[in-house]
């Protein structure tokens, strides 16, 4: 028996082809999904790598902030030690004067006492001493240890130019608290002075 079909060329390879619709279907949703997947995974590492870059900014901005204040930190040590080198260097030229009392004390001659003593770098030094004059310590002697005074001054590594500007026979007067009576002396009074030796200065550069 023959069969023949009448059915145009154009249905023909419609029915041919219709069976592989639903897998051209699912070919083309399973590629789409896949794409999207894709695009999904590079997104979510644009906004992951675009958040580690705002934090690596955050932190470099925080680097150059704390840079900047140990700058200031810096340049306020500096503004210190130069201002120290200065102190230092105007200090090293001045005189130790409690140092210079104390020098003249311990050379005077034990029979010597000061009314008064002054002290200044530019001053010099300048004092109103005493020395008794007794029977036992008569007016020779007296005048002998004002001599020595002046010897020992001069002996001084701070002190120079010793001079004795006056002496005269006077009476030192002395009120004594305890026992309320006041006892009157015979005494060489003499002054004198001396220039105070002036430590060697250093120059010091300071950077600005």
């Amino acid at each position: 028996m023959l069969r023949i079909n009448l059915l145009p060329r154009e249905v023909l390879d419609r029915h041919r082809f219709q069976g592989w619709y639903r897998y051209i279907f699912i070919i083309s949703t399973g590629l789409v999904l896949v794409v999207l997947l894709v695009s999904a995974l590079l997104y979510m590492l644009v906004v992951q790598k675009s958040e580690e870059l705002t934090s690596t900014r955050e932190k470099t901005q925080s680097y150059i902030e704390q840079g900047k204040a140990f700058d200031v930190f810096e340049k306020k040590e500096k503004e210190f030690t130069d201002r120290q080198a200065v102190v230092q260097t105007a200090l090293s030229g001045r005189m130790n004067l409690g140092k210079v009392a104390e020098e003249i004390s311990l050379v005077l001659p034990d029979e010597v006492w000061l009314d008064s003593l002054s002290l200044g770098q530019d001053t010099g030094v300048s004092f109103i001493g005493n020395t008794p004059r007794t029977s036992s310590h008569s007016m020779s002697i007296a005048y002998k240890s004002v001599a020595k005074t002046l010897v020992r001054l001069n002996e001084l590594p701070d002190v120079a130019d010793v001079w004795l500007s006056n002496a005269s026979n006077l009476t030192w007067s002395n009120w004594d608290p305890t026992s309320g009576i006041e006892t009157v002396t015979p005494v060489v009074q003499f002054t004198a002075s001396a220039k105070v030796i002036k430590a060697a200065t250093t120059t010091t550069t300071v950077g600005k």
